[in-house]
């Protein structure tokens, strides 16, 4: 299932969207098994998972082990999008990052 990655305040309005359309981050993301990750197993491909600013730091972390796991300039470039949110929201005051599932 596509993800839909957004960078949002404290009432959930969008301030900025990343698409995923051919669910590349399906892909890339770990599964719910690996313990090796200890924020990125938790998003949830079919509900909603919301991280706050205090919780980026292991989540920008384990996104630069996933972009060793990217294969194309695709991949590369929308975990680099990612990153960019992430590094926002952590940056940010009363943001939070979240994965809209379907």
């Amino acid at each position: 299932m596509p993800l839909l990655v957004v960078l949002q305040d404290e009432s959930g309005n969008p301030i900025e969207e990343l698409e995923d359309p051919q669910n590349l981050l399906g892909k890339l993301l770990p599964s719910e098994d690996d313990t090796s990750f200890h924020a990125l197993r938790y998003v949830d491909f079919y509900g909603d998972t919301i991280f706050n600013k205090f919780q980026m730091e292991p989540v920008l972390t384990e996104l630069d082990r996933v972009l060793g796991y990217a294969e194309t300039a695709e991949e590369v470039a929308l975990l680099r999008q990612v990153q960019e949110l992430a590094r926002s929201c952590q940056d940010g005051t009363h943001l939070y990052l979240k994965f809209e599932g379907d």
